[in-house]
């Protein structure tokens, strides 16, 4: 695989490859291709006439269409390239025309060794479609004398046009070989129209011993005329074991035809024994979800259907328990009301009245509660305050009291959010995430009173529900003005949403302090990226505590390296391909935005405001993702108004949010192209300005150092003094020294503080000249602490990447010393990559 800031094509798996069922396990096998420009994009592999490998590489420097899209002028059209990768002296092929050819001949080249030949043959006979050929292709197929490539070839050929004749499908369905019995099922699903003795011998097949036959069936059930659909597919389901990929394969042609014959699959249910089941007992919440969301819901079938899980000819504790959570979320988005599940009070109070003892008890009080009894809300309220409930038992409690509405939620937040021990962040997190379904006025004050003691990363969870109903806002707008709560803790796009509400009292505080917003991209936003491009360049930054700084901003709404939520998109591959990139995406958010970017911003019946991306958008409801990555669903009657926003959710004014230092460490962390705690990480292409420069003056040494290895300085370098080259050996940026003479070297010193307390490494990334080699010493207050020699027995690629661990001279000033000194006198420049300190 492709790995789009490394630029490197993994090779496919082979030998470390094995079926897993209806699919594949695989190890990757070791980097075949790399190369060390981000530009390479290889998108197409294929081996040519010549039985070379031919590699198609996109070569731009955009790989994303957003990207292009905001410099349209920076695509690369001219220079996509094909790479040829042969074996030894292979010669190209000789001038060939196939298309000339007649059918038997290209029948003769469906044996050949080289893929190329059987795939352009395959391909002219299926277009031809020669009745004359068919019979010569039908019996190549069972010719179990040819090879089981050209027997498999003849048969694409014959299904790639569009029809077999019902005796040879007939064959192909009882061949002994699987993958025959497979392509069979497939040609009959897509040809539609079959007899009905292959009709019955399909449908029979779904309980194949061959994986790969009963996925064919699973998709053939609902192409074939006159197939029953919903029995097969179940049939299906109940005889593919622990298969990883069937039950998808199933659902995905299964739930199609909920919307009419749910009737048809329920009846199988309640005849099923689901003990002798799992897969179609696991599949039952999504069928009463499925239901749920028909244009004509059935409430009486998911009563019936719960029935049937939680007492009848065979029950299913499980199903019944994730169907009572779903009805739960469903009551408590407003989707559903109390008097379309009266059918289920019975049975749910007798389940209550068991108490603990039965195992559907806790789900039966939460939805109860959800639809607002009384006596369970009193029961959930304990579930919710009581710190030795699992954090999801509490959360889901919350949820269903704030859905009832018989209890204070402002007085429930209090205890849950200032108790001890505190709970962990995510769960405080999901709290407040919570909160914002209650319209409890005195909610505000709760938050706020905690807010100064919340985390960093908290915070903005606490900003992102105070601005969803307005009077909370007007209660955060007000501890602003008294400087309670500082006015950067407001994006602009959390501004924007204030305006949205409408209230005259909030629009007027708003425009108090921020002024008028616009409401379309600001022009002016490629002078700040200028500005911002100057300052990260001249201001280094610690990649380390601007990991603290993406928590607490960015991680909001995106992810990298597994960390933060996803609202916005994933950035570990995505959006950092050049230092100009990441520049333009972060100060510049709304200069291109992509349709599944696009911000809405709901007002419900209810007055919450509410501004985030569509997950979902259906005639029942619709799913907004909002900062924090929290999930909120709103029932299409509980929508007031619904605009789209011409701007990115993403804010453009990040320099007001943070401080100088803050954003000096987010970007040091965020232009590597891995974390800051792995040795290897690179500072991504165009963070440092490179001016080519060399001097033989020792007075301008120390300013071509620093552009390099910021921190050291020298007083004297040999032959052609210190210069500062575009590249070396696949490296920009590089600083090349010489020592002075055969027995003195060339100097780099530093002094640095070591801090106490934390693991302390010092990067260095050296090269040589090819024609020669040279002796590095790295000296720590006058101790030799690392002697390597530099040539091209020692490096890679020409490269030597060093970590030299300084952690022993902890909590005390070193005076580092890097050494260019001579092994001979013969071509001894030293290239220095890299000279940085890690702390950790």
């Amino acid at each position: 695989m492709r790995h789009p800031l490394d630029s490197q094509w993994r090779q496919p798996p082979d030998a470390n490859s094995r079926a897993d069922g209806a699919t594949y396990f695989a190890r990757p096998n070791p980097d075949f291709l790399t190369a060390n420009d981000v530009w390479f994009m290889p998108v197409a592999q294929k081996t040519g006439p010549d039985g070379c490998l031919y590699v198609l590489d996109w070569y731009d420097r955009y790989h994303c269409y957003q990207d292009a899209r905001r410099d349209p002028e920076g695509i690369e059209r001219a220079k996509g390239r094909l790479y040829r990768i042969r074996y030894k002296q292979t010669p190209h092929a000789a001038k060939f025309d196939m298309g000339a050819e007649g059918d038997d001949r290209l029948i003769e080249r469906l044996h050949s060794k080289n893929v190329y030949e059987r795939d352009i043959a395959q391909r002219l006979l299926s277009e031809r479609n020669d009745e004359g050929t068919r019979p010569q292709l039908e019996s190549l197929v069972f010719d179990e004398n040819s090879p089981r490539k050209t027997r498999l070839h003849a048969l694409w050929s014959l299904v790639g046009t569009g029809q077999l004749t019902p005796a040879f499908l007939t064959r192909l369905l009882v061949a002994d070989d699987a993958t025959f019995r497979a392509w069979g099922v497939r040609a009959a699903g897509n040809m539609g129209n079959v007899p009905d003795l292959l009709t019955k011998k399909i449908t029979s097949m779904a309980r194949d011993a061959s994986p790969d036959v009963q996925v064919q069936v699973a998709v053939a059930s609902v192409k074939i005329e006159g197939m029953e659909s919903i029995p097969v597919l179940v049939d299906v389901l109940n005889h593919c074991g622990d298969d990883k990929l069937i039950p998808h394969i199933v659902w995905q042609n299964l739930h199609p035809l909920m919307e009419r014959q749910s009737g048809e699959l329920l009846a199988i249910v309640e005849r099923t024994d689901l003990s002798r089941a799992a897969n179609l007992g696991g599949l039952m919440p999504r069928v009463i979800d499925r239901i749920l969301g028909a244009e004509k819901a059935g409430a009486d079938s998911i009563v019936k259907t719960f029935g049937m899980l939680r007492s009848g000819k065979s029950p299913n504790v499980e199903a019944a328990r994730k169907c009572l959570t779903l009805l739960a979320a469903r009551v408590q988005s407003r989707e559903l009301s109390r008097q379309e599940l009266l059918g289920l009070e019975t049975p749910l109070q007798e389940i209550i009245a068991k108490g603990g003892k039965d195992p559907l008890y806790l789900d039966s009080v939460l939805l109860t509660a959800s639809w607002g009894d009384l006596k369970q809300s009193v029961a959930a309220r304990s579930i919710a305050t009581s710190n030795k409930r699992s954090s999801e038992q509490r959360l889901a409690a919350l949820e269903a009291l704030i859905s009832g509405g018989n209890v204070s939620t402002a007085q429930l937040a209090s205890e849950i959010l200032t108790e001890q021990p505190r709970m962990p962040l995510t769960f405080r997190s999901d709290v407040l995430g919570l909160l914002g379904r209650s319209d409890d006025p005195g909610l505000s004050k709760v938050v706020l009173a905690s807010y100064e003691a919340m985390e960093p990363e908290l915070q903005p969870r606490a900003i992102e529900l105070l601005t969803q109903r307005t009077s909370w806002s007007r209660e955060l707008l007000a501890a602003i003005a008294d400087k309670q709560v500082p006015v950067a803790a407001l994006n602009v796009n959390q501004v924007r949403k204030l305006l949205v509400s409408g209230d005259k009292q909030v629009v007027a505080a708003v425009t108090a302090q921020w002024g008028t917003l616009r409401t379309e991209r600001n022009p002016d936003r490629e002078k700040m990226i200028a500005k911002m491009r100057t300052f990260i360049r001249k201001n280094p930054g610690d990649p380390f505590a601007g990991v603290e700084v993406f928590k607490k901003v960015c991680g909001q709404c995106h992810k990298i390296y597994g960390e933060g939520q996803e609202v916005g998109p994933e950035i570990t591959l995505n959006g950092r391909g050049s230092f100009e990139q990441l520049l333009s995406n972060v100060f510049d958010p709304s200069l291109v935005i992509g349709a599944s970017y696009q911000a809405r911003s709901v007002i419900t019946t209810d007055g919450r405001v509410l501004t985030g991306l569509v997950v979902e958008d259906s005639p029942q409801r619709l799913v907004l993702k909002i900062e924090g990555g929290k999930l909120e669903t709103i029932a299409r009657k509980d929508i007031d108004e619904l605009q789209v926003s011409k701007l990115s959710m993403m804010p453009e004014d990040l320099e007001t949010q943070i401080k100088p230092t803050e954003m000096a460490d987010l970007f040091a962390y965020l232009t590597l192209d891995k974390p800051p705690g792995d040795s290897t990480a690179r500072q991504l292409p165009g963070v440092r300005e490179i001016r080519p420069r060399a001097t033989t003056r020792p007075i301008q040494y120390a300013g071509i150092i620093n552009d390099a290895l910021p921190g050291f300085s020298t007083k004297r370098s040999g032959q052609d003094g210190v210069a500062l080259l575009t590249e070396h050996r696949g490296r920009t940026g590089v600083l090349r020294t010489h020592p002075v003479n055969k027995t003195a070297p060339c100097v780099l010193t530093r002094t640095v503080e070591v801090p106490a307390g934390k693991k302390t490494l010092l990067l260095l990334d050296v090269s040589h000249d090819p024609r020669g080699d040279w002796k590095l010493l790295v000296m720590a207050n006058g101790t030799t602490i690392a002697e390597h020699e530099i040539g091209s027995k020692t490096t890679r690629d020409g490269w030597l990447d060093l970590s030299i661990d300084l952690s022993r001279f902890a909590g005390e000033s070193v005076k580092l010393e890097l050494r260019n000194a001579a092994t001979g006198w013969s071509w001894e420049h030293a290239y220095w990559g890299r000279g940085t300190m890690l702390s950790r």
